[in-house]
């Protein structure tokens, strides 16, 4: 079977291109990141390594702050300035040592051009052989009285021997790269646009 591509006039092109460029003229130094009454924020000094990011970073700090291993790639997402995050897990083994809980980042985005230059952001950390699992972003929504759309930045593996330190390394990489991947994602597709 073929796919065709639908029909589109100018405009919706010149709005891909537009949300393709807002990635990359995201105000990623501003300060702070995590919140506005953050009291350390200076600049060069807010970055992904900040031990406060679990506590300023979170909404409830003292009933949920958010867990250490994936408060980095929570910074970092939203350190991109078009993703907004609402929930985190690093990740948890059961009792008997297998996984229970995979690593992930759920986030509120008002394009989907910016959830697909994401998405092809991970997809092409893993086809360099930079992550060790797949990743995915995937539709989601966080309770039935929110009526906003989610999405998830979590590890793609179905049917796959994959443990929690294995996807903590891939949640250090993405916190590290993810920056750097994005914009290169989203120029790709400014540039591929006509």
């Amino acid at each position: 079977m073929r796919i065709e591509q639908r029909d589109t006039d100018r405009r919706p092109a010149a709005e891909t291109r537009g949300d393709a460029a807002a990635v990359l003229q995201a105000d990623i130094n501003r300060i702070p990141v995590c919140a506005a009454d953050c009291p350390d924020a200076q600049p060069g000094q807010c970055s992904r390594r900040c031990p406060k990011i679990p506590e300023v970073l979170s909404t409830d700090p003292d009933r949920h702050p958010i867990e250490p291993r994936i408060a980095p790639l929570t910074f970092e997402l939203k350190r991109l300035g078009v993703f907004h995050p609402c929930w985190s897990c690093e990740g948890h083994n059961d009792p008997q040592g297998r996984l229970w809980k995979v690593p992930r980042v759920w986030f509120y985005c008002n394009s989907v051009v910016h959830v697909r230059v994401l998405s092809d952001a991970v997809r092409h950390l893993h086809t360099q052989r930079r992550l060790i699992a797949p990743w995915r972003v995937t539709l989601t929504h966080t309770t039935p009285d929110n009526p906003d759309t989610a999405f998830s930045l979590e590890p793609d593996i179905d049917n796959r021997d994959v443990g929690l330190v294995a996807l903590q390394k891939d949640v250090d990489t993405l916190a590290e790269q993810l920056q750097h991947t994005v914009h290169i994602e989203a120029r790709s597709l400014s540039q591929s646009v006509t």
